[in-house]
C-alpha cells in the first residue's frame, strides 16, 4: 500500500518478506524474490535505472520440508545439548567476496572499479554490527552488510544506479528504516499495494503474483495454514456476485460447509464464514500436512471485504487444529487496505 507520511512527504511503499521490512519510493515495485527464512533474496526496481538488492542468510531458521527433514528436527530437539556459543560471522570476508564479484562484472564490460569500506560499527542500540560500503564501476552502489544479534540473521543490501541516480540519498532513507526481524512475534508481508502480517513461526510455502492478484500461503507445523489474497479492480473481480457468494464460490469457503455472517472488517462491510474440513481425503491431507505434529488443521475460517477507497477485494483464510484460539481477528486487523 502506498501512503503519504505527512502532507508534503514523498509517497512510500512497504516491502515485507519473511521478517525483512523496509520502505521504498512509492513508484518502486518488487520484481524478484526467492529462497526462504534461511537463505533469501529480493530485488526492488524503480521506474528508472536504480534498484535495491537484499540477500539474507540464517541456516538456523531453515524449515523442514520433507519427512526426513522433519524426523531430523525431532531428533535434534529431543537430544540437543547446550550449544557452544558461536560468534558473529566474518562480515569483512563476506563483503570482500561480494565486492570481488561486483568488480568482475565491471571488468567484463571494460569499466574501471573502485570501492570504499567504512570501519565496523554497532547500530540499533547494539542489536547489529555492520560494515557500510560504496563502489563505482558499471554504475554505482551504496550498501551495508550486517549481523543482527537478536534474530541471528546476516543481511547484505545495496542500492545500485547510474551516475544520475541519487544512490546515497536513496540508501540512507531505505536503510534508516530497515528491519531484519518482525515485531511482537509477527512478520510483515508487503508488496504490490498489499500490507499484511502473520505470526513469525508461519513459513511461506507458496506465493503467486499476477496482474491484479496476489496470494500468499503460509504454514506452521501444529498450528495450521494461512492464505492471504488481494484482488485489484474489485468491481470486475466480484462482478454481480454478492460478497457472501463470492467468498463461498470463488474463494472456496463452500467446500467447508461454512456458515456465513455479515461483519465489519477494517471499517468495511464484510462477510465471515466458519466451517471445517469434512471429506475423508481432506482430513487425510490435513493429517499429512501437520506432520510431525499430530494435530491436523481441520477448523476453517474465512473473511472477505471490499475496500471502496482502493477498489480492491481482500480474503483471509485459516485452517487450525481443533480447540485452537482463532487468529483471524488479528490477521484482518493487520491487513491494511487503505
Amino acid at each position: 500500500m502506498r501512503s503519504k507520511q505527512g502532507r508534503d512527504a514523498e509517497p512510500r511503499s512497504v516491502i515485507g518478506w519473511d521478517g525483512i521490512r523496509f520502505t521504498v519510493p512509492g513508484d518502486w515495485n518488487l520484481t524478484g524474490v526467492s529462497g526462504d527464512k534461511a537463505h533469501g533474496y529480493l530485488k526492488v526496481d524503480s521506474p528508472g535505472t536504480a534498484f535495491l538488492q537484499v540477500k539474507w542468510t540464517d541456516p538456523g531458521r531453515a524449515a523442514p520440508r520433507t519427512p526426513v527433514q522433519m524426523l531430523e528436527q525431532i531428533v535434534r530437539r529431543k537430544f540437543r545439548r547446550e550449544a557452544t556459543a558461536v560468534g558473529p560471522p566474518d562480515l569483512r570476508g563476506m563483503l570482500d567476496a561480494f565486492l570481488k564479484d561486483t568488480e568482475k562484472r565491471s571488468r567484463k564490460i571494460g569499466a574501471s572499479f573502485s570501492c570504499k569500506v567504512k570501519p565496523q560499527t554497532e547500530e540499533s542500540d547494539g542489536e547489529r554490527i555492520a560494515l557500510h560500503f560504496s563502489w563505482t564501476g558499471s554504475g554505482q552502489g551504496q550498501g551495508k552488510v550486517w549481523h543482527c544479534r537478536i534474530c541471528s540473521r546476516t543481511v547484505i543490501a545495496q542500492v545500485v544506479g547510474q551516475g544520475k541516480d541519487p544512490v546515497a540519498n536513496l540508501a540512507a532513507r531505505i536503510f534508516g528504516e530497515f528491519r531484519d526481524h518482525g515485531d511482537d512475534g509477527w512478520n510483515t508481508w508487503g508488496a504490490f499495494d498489499m500490507i499484511a502480517a502473520a505470526p513469525s513461526d508461519y513459513v511461506l510455502m507458496a506465493h503467486k503474483f499476477l496482474s491484479g492478484y496476489m496470494r500468499l500461503e503460509l504454514t506452521a507445523s501444529g498450528k495450521g495454514k494461512i492464505v492471504l489474497e488481494r484482488w485489484g479492480l474489485a468491481h470486475l473481480a466480484r462482478r454481480k456476485f454478492s460478497l457472501r457468494d463470492w467468498l463461498g464460490q470463488t474463494v472456496g469457503a463452500d467446500r467447508y460447509a461454512a456458515v456465513f455472517e455479515e461483519v465489519t472488517l477494517n471499517e468495511h462491510v464484510g462477510v465471515r464464514g466458519a466451517g471445517r474440513v469434512r471429506s475423508p481425503l481432506g482430513v487425510l491431507q490435513a493429517v499429512r500436512d501437520a506432520l510431525p505434529s499430530l494435530r491436523p488443521a481441520v477448523e476453517y475460517e474465512a473473511c472477505a471485504w471490499e475496500c471502496d477507497e482502493t477498489n480492491k477485494l481482500y480474503a483471509v483464510q485459516t485452517w487450525q487444529p481443533k480447540a485452537s484460539a482463532t487468529i483471524m481477528g488479528d490477521l484482518v486487523t493487520r491487513c491494511e487496505c487503505h
